[in-house]
């Protein structure tokens, strides 16, 4: 049984909680999913964008996917 990954039109929450399962190397729990949240934050408004970084991770880029372009912060940190 295979199950679909979250597309655009989902939940923020649904979105974080499916990429989570995602992540690899040893990095902070807490800061990956503030992380993951912020990108989609970023994004949801960019649906095209936001299913194309969707399947690069949820397909471990083995389905082409198009660029996906986020606008830094004047100061570039994590907001």
């Amino acid at each position: 049984m295979s199950v679909n990954p979250p597309n655009s039109n989902d939940a923020c929450l649904s979105i974080v909680h499916s990429l989570m399962c995602h992540r690899q190397g040893g990095e902070n729990e807490g800061f990956a999913k503030r992380a993951i949240e912020s990108l989609v934050k970023k994004l949801k408004e960019k649906k095209d964008e936001l299913d194309s970084l969707i399947t690069a991770i949820t397909t471990n880029g083995v389905h082409p996917s198009k660029c996906v372009t986020i606008q830094r912060t004047l100061d570039g940190r994590l907001q």
